[in-house]
């Protein structure tokens, strides 16, 4: 039961900062999006981001997510589309590690002139209290 609310807890908290990025960066242009949600079971593993441009949609973003055996989020990548290559570019990566109350997520960059990911990770550890609450315990640049 309490795995199962730290795993909504960081789902939840990786949309929130996923949304906040869309949202930061679309915010000068009300451009209308699209989602499609792939399902396996009950867990979304990839998620396309289409933008609606006068009726028609645009390959914008895709999302593929990992899960562990308790069904938790272990990693989320994102990928821009690149038209005039015509694929699917790497974005970003989080990963999600999960011990005893703590969750620690990492975030890095795609780094297109090495082809990998940035060894720069951003880290963030957060706690789950008593009731269930999420606290950042630490956050490094």
């Amino acid at each position: 039961m309490k795995t199962n609310l730290i795993s909504k807890a960081v789902v939840m908290l990786a949309v929130v900062m996923a949304s906040v990025m869309n949202f930061s960066a679309s915010a000068s242009n009300p451009t209308q999006y699209v989602k499609n949600e792939e399902m396996t079971g009950e867990l979304m593993t990839a998620k396309t981001i289409f933008k609606n441009e006068d009726g028609r949609l645009y390959r914008h973003l895709r999302y593929i997510y990992t899960y562990d055996t308790e069904n938790r989020v272990t990693s989320k990548e994102a990928s821009k589309w690149d038209s005039s290559k015509e694929a699917w570019v790497p974005y970003f990566k989080m990963d999600v590690f999960y011990a005893n109350n703590e969750v620690e997520l990492s975030y890095a960059r795609w780094n297109s002139k090495s082809n990998a990911y940035d060894s720069s990770i951003k880290k963030t550890i957060y706690e789950m209290n008593d009731d269930n609450v999420t606290l950042m315990l630490a956050s490094t640049k």
